[in-house]
């Protein structure tokens, strides 16, 4: 899963890390099959709710295109 993913995976590939509010609207295009299209398009793979990071893949060959990470939220700023 994700937690295992060594960080220089990421560094040493076209992952790109994304904004999980606006990166349906944006283009990707997969390196290893070539797939172009829209980031709605992708699909959902691995979720580390430890780090709250999501996995997008390529939806024809399953490749990691990119990552996004929901923003941090101090405790101290949450309601109880």
């Amino acid at each position: 899963g994700l937690d295992k993913l060594n960080i220089s995976q990421i560094l040493n590939t076209n992952i790109m890390q994304v904004d999980y509010n606006n990166y349906k609207e944006q283009d990707f295009i997969c390196y290893k099959c070539n797939w172009n299209g829209k980031g709605s398009e992708l699909a959902h793979g691995d979720f580390s709710k430890i780090h709250v990071i999501g996995n997008l893949e390529c939806p024809k060959c399953y490749h990691l295109v990119a990552f996004w990470q929901a923003p941090l939220v101090d405790k101290d700023d949450i309601e109880t």
